[in-house]
């Protein structure tokens, strides 16, 4: 008997209505029925991946999403925000940034090759940590992309307002959010075309960046001369003053917003049951995070610091056409602030393809409605998607209680921060129990595909207690205080539903494993009563 069995399936109330979660058999037969329902008896049937969603993502459109889901407007913008807030010190913090990502990816591939899960960290959490505690982990996950696909549409507004100021910026974020919900009704090879293509996008403008700002450095272009370091260390400077103008504290006052710009990472995992050969592309493409955050995310913030006075930085543009504006090239920082536009947009495409997932793994999982795992004709979840598109309006209409964009944009990212930071932790603290399990029946590092690096100690010291960190400290930061009031409940009141639910026994238990999975058991069978 395998330790995570399904709770017996209860049979309909007293009142011969059904509870509105899934069983396992009913819940197959509904997806296969959902899509033969759709298609004549000689129509061949789209190409399906696991659990029924189609493979329409190539391999190389998962390595470009891999490195476009962390290249948003909060890189752009967010980071003018916190040049501001703590000068050159940004450079450690993003450093500090990378190092966690790195962890979560690193310990999230050792998941994804060794125990395969439709779910992906949804299940992984239900399987080695509390099946209450993945019920709060996938609703986080589901609302963090429900209040980060907003911030990104008044990101693309403060962009469009710097361009067009006549128009509003509300008017800009009303029509970026109506051109995400436009594209995120057709299929995935939509998704997966255009979030590469962004993606090639980002890339280009932080290369090119680079090489500009290398060159402004070495007094090559513009009018400055030869800068070196004269812009971080200043004649007659105080080294600890300049690297820390704010104090070394800011560091972690900030550390969840810095969460936020390697947030999409981990879509990754969740786009695996979509990527062909996924055994292979998934894996490769988490442990290649790190080189990819090194080269296209830290390597352009150490040159902007170079050319740009953190008094100078702020939230009205990209920081980036900022730094470049200043040296008198004004026509490539306008091109620097349209391709903000496509960073937010890819960003919110992905996240909105992460959201959609989520909620349907959520479902698949009896976490969630059933109807919500109902797939139309393209394999594509379309009630998820219509909840999450709703979802993502009624956060936009928060804009009318705050104090403008600025406001609201920060508290957006905050609310994204704690609740996507939910997910990493939980991906750690899963990859630790794995371990634990796996050595207790007998088998060594040596048994392990894509062993996450010095585990347990850096999973939990740097995935786990650090991000707590960063997550408490939010309750001293007087700006972003406020979106703890709508981040807790997100994540614990879905926990006592369930918790409650299953005590009363109107909710089933959660689903851990699909027909074509393998049990833990099955994977890992005990090895210590054949030695």
């Amino acid at each position: 008997m395998t330790k995570n069995k399904i709770p017996p399936d209860p049979s309909p109330d007293g009142n011969g209505t059904e509870f509105p979660f899934p069983d396992p058999e009913r819940q197959q037969r509904d997806i296969t029925d959902s899509i033969e329902h759709h298609h004549r008896p000689h129509d061949p049937l789209p190409p399906m991946g696991e659990f029924g969603l189609k493979r329409g993502i190539q391999p190389w459109m998962a390595n470009l999403i891999a490195i476009g889901g962390i290249i948003g407007s909060c890189y752009f913008l967010g980071t003018g925000y916190l040049i501001s807030q703590m000068g050159p010190s940004v450079i450690l913090l993003y450093a500090l940034g990378g190092l966690i990502i790195y962890t979560v990816m690193q310990s999230f591939a050792e998941l994804l090759v060794n125990v395969p899960r439709q779910g992906n960290f949804i299940s992984y959490s239900a399987e080695f940590i509390s099946p209450t505690w993945a019920v709060g982990t996938g609703w986080s996950y589901w609302f963090n992309w429900c209040a980060y696909i907003p911030s990104e549409a008044v990101a693309g507004g403060i962009i469009m307002h710097v361009f067009v100021s006549e128009v509003p910026v509300v008017l800009w974020a009303i029509a970026f959010l109506l051109m995400i919900t436009i594209l995120n009704l057709i299929q995935v090879g939509g998704f997966g075309w255009v979030e590469s293509s962004l993606a090639i996008v980002k890339i280009a403008h932080n290369v090119i960046f680079c090489i500009v700002a290398a060159l402004i450095v070495l007094g090559l272009i513009g009018s400055a001369g030869f800068i070196g370091t004269s812009v971080v260390f200043p004649p007659n400077g105080n080294l600890y003053d300049d690297i820390f103008p704010a104090g070394w504290f800011i560091l972690i006052a900030n550390m969840a917003l810095i969460l936020v710009n390697f947030q999409g990472s981990e879509i990754v995992g969740l786009a695996a049951a979509e990527t062909q050969d996924p055994k292979k592309t998934v894996p490769k493409a988490c442990r290649m995070v790190v080189h990819r955050i090194i080269r296209v995310d830290i390597l352009p913030i150490l040159f902007l610091i170079l050319i740009i006075p953190y008094a100078e930085a702020g939230l009205t543009d990209s920081v980036f056409s900022t730094a470049l504006a200043n040296y008198g090239f004004k026509e490539a920082a306008a091109i620097l602030s349209f391709i903000v536009l496509t960073a937010a947009f890819s960003c919110a495409n992905s996240g909105f393809y992460g959201a959609v997932r989520a909620l349907y793994g959520l479902s698949l999982e009896g976490m969630a409605p059933r109807f919500l795992s109902k797939l139309n004709r393209h394999c594509v979840p379309m009630v998820g998607t219509l909840m999450t598109l709703v979802c993502c309006w009624l956060v936009l209409s928060l804009w009318w209680f705050t104090n403008g964009e600025g406001q609201l944009y920060i508290w957006l990212l905050s609310v994204s921060a704690f609740t996507g930071a939910i997910c990493w932790i939980s991906i750690c603290l899963a990859q630790v129990v794995f371990r634990k399990r796996i050595y207790e029946r007998g088998y060594t590092d040596a048994d392990i595909i894509a062993p996450a690096p010095l585990s347990p100690w850096m999973p939990v010291l740097i995935g786990v207690v650090l991000e707590v960190i960063a997550l408490v400290v939010l309750a001293f930061n007087e700006e972003l205080v406020g979106s703890l009031y709508l981040s807790i409940p997100v994540v614990f009141v879905p926990m006592i539903v369930y918790w409650v639910g299953r005590k009363t026994g109107r909710i089933r238990g959660i689903k851990f494993l699909n027909p074509d999975e393998k049990s833990f058991d099955e994977l890992f069978p005990d090895k210590r009563g054949k030695l």
